[in-house]
């Protein structure tokens, strides 16, 4: 897994899930996925099709920090609209 100290990822927004269900988003973007549980990044700077179908690799695959299973979701780095960060 990769984790990065300096990204602390945010879950999509309501209207951004709602947009993502209509197979609506940001081309530009970059995706990240990370365990819904405790923030650990598994993955980062993908665009959202590999993103979801990275979370659907990991299936119920345990966090390594956690060990919850099955949290794994697609977000963005918090502070962030279109998941770019200047570190």
């Amino acid at each position: 897994m990769v984790v990065n100290a300096n990204i602390v990822p945010r879950p999509l927004t309501a209207e951004e899930l709602a947009a993502r269900e209509k197979g609506e988003y940001d081309s530009f973007a970059n995706y990240l996925v990370y365990c819904g549980g405790c923030g650990c990044l598994a993955k980062t700077n993908m665009y959202v099709m590999r993103a979801e179908a990275y979370i659907d690799e990991l299936g119920g695959k345990p966090c390594p920090r956690c060990g919850k299973e099955g949290l794994w979701t697609l977000g963005y780095p918090a502070n962030s609209k279109t998941g770019f960060v200047k570190f």
